[in-house]
């Protein structure tokens, strides 16, 4: 029998003082990290409240990320292979050189090339190596926390330390889509094993998305939950459930406009945005808001223009466009049309087939959770350049479609419930 012990890093401190760390338990940190990283910014408040360290917030930020990562590279650098580390820096190099090939992206490439290199690009090495049937549970317990957490903050702290005037502005929007992941994890949860703490968790993380005053993580969680609805509701008594969910459906649209009209009100008591809520009552939810006319100018850019090879990384913004919110035109935008829609439809392939490989199990509907949060997401907000869960969904799409063996030969089978929450 092979050794199945814990491998220890054993750290000398001082003369005669040492410390021994769990290598898995470093990588474990590491994945909860990288899964709830939003937390980082409550425990930042957290420390700002501590008399010795309230001096260090940022060094305190910094060694809470770097050392469970540095500590557990020794074990996770064996994972990877010469395909993974090239990819990385295949994209760190590009980035770098449009500093060369598009000066006038300077100031935005200042502005979002260290977030990219150490954050954004790195998200590809955490899709190579995250088990959700090993971590499932444990990204269910940190989403829990990140959704009661965005409601303290938003319901009870900010509301007695700054001004709500503006609380439908962008940083709600960034709010609601931090908050997407957690809550879509709630709603996987939810509907593969119904628990009553699961769909009060998930009520409260829906209201908030409602509260943030922007469609985009509503849309992105729509469809994850339709999507989780018509294929993977199987499990004894699902018929009794799906009759139940489409019985309330029926019921909210019957009485939209009361139920609308009564979280109009409490938002409005709360100091919450009801921007949302008057779409829907106005009938303006399916409005682009001139979406459609800021991709006709970069595609008149592109098409009319000396631009071959794109604008460059972040190249946009000298449009005054952030991003495209169409992924395809923010990879032509970024690569120029041949060799961006060649990328685009290279990952989209890949894709497809890591859904059809993992079939029958839990990785599948892990990988149309990431499609849905950080792939479809790209069509409505972000450009890919900055969204970690995409460069995430491509390392799990790489890991299931070329270096897995038989999808079926773990204990990932889609309906086995032991250990579950």
């Amino acid at each position: 029998m092979g050794d199945n012990r814990p491998e220890i890093i054993t750290l000398k401190i001082a003369r005669g003082i040492s410390v021994s760390l769990d290598k898995e338990l470093m990588i474990h940190i590491t994945m909860g990290i990288a899964w709830a990283s939003m937390l980082l910014f409550y425990v930042r408040g957290v420390v700002l409240k501590l008399p010795l360290l309230k001096d260090y917030v940022d060094e305190v930020h910094v060694a809470l990320v770097v050392i469970p990562v540095v500590l557990s590279l020794p074990t996770l650098i064996f994972k990877f292979s010469v395909f993974d580390f090239l990819f990385y820096i295949l994209n760190v190099l590009y980035l770098f050189s449009c500093y060369v090939f598009f000066p006038e992206n300077s100031n935005y490439l200042d502005e979002n090339a260290l977030t990219c290199v150490f954050c954004i690009f790195t998200y590809y090495f955490v899709g190579r190596v995250v088990d959700i049937e090993k971590y499932f549970n444990y990204f269910l317990t940190l989403s829990s926390i990140c959704i009661l957490a965005d409601l303290y903050y938003f319901l009870i702290y900010m509301p007695q330390h700054k001004s709500m005037n503006n609380v439908d502005l962008y940083d709600n929007m960034w709010a609601g889509y931090q908050a997407l992941p957690h809550v879509a994890l709630l709603l996987w949860s939810m509907m593969e094993r119904f628990r009553i703490w699961k769909l009060l968790v998930f009520i409260a993380g829906v209201l908030f998305l409602l509260s943030c005053g922007t469609r985009g993580p509503l849309a992105c969680l729509a469809l994850f939950g339709t999507i989780y609805f018509l294929f993977y509701m199987q499990f004894k008594g699902a018929a009794y459930v799906k009759t139940a969910l489409i019985a309330l459906f029926t019921i909210f649209v019957a009485y939209m406009h009361t139920i609308v009209s009564f979280l109009g009100n409490t938002f409005v008591k709360l100091s919450l945005s009801t921007r949302i809520l008057e779409k829907f009552i106005t009938g303006e939810l399916g409005d682009d808001t001139y979406r459609s006319s800021l991709r006709d100018r970069l595609n008149d850019v592109l098409i009319n223009g000396s631009h071959y090879w794109g604008l460059g990384a972040f190249g946009c913004r000298n449009y005054n466009i952030i991003y495209p919110h169409f992924l395809p035109l923010d990879f032509a935008c970024t690569f120029g049309y041949v060799i961006g829609y060649a990328l685009f439809s290279a990952i989209s392939l890949i894709l497809v087939y890591a859904i059809w490989k993992t079939r029958g199990t839990r990785k599948q509907i892990f990988i149309i959770l990431l499609f849905c949060i950080g792939y479809a997401k790209l069509f409505l907000s972000n450009t890919f350049l900055l969204e970690p869960y995409f460069y995430m969904l491509i390392g799990v799409c790489i890991r299931e479609a070329i270096f897995s063996g038989s999808s079926k030969t773990d204990a990932t089978a889609l309906y086995e419930n032991k250990s579950r929450l």
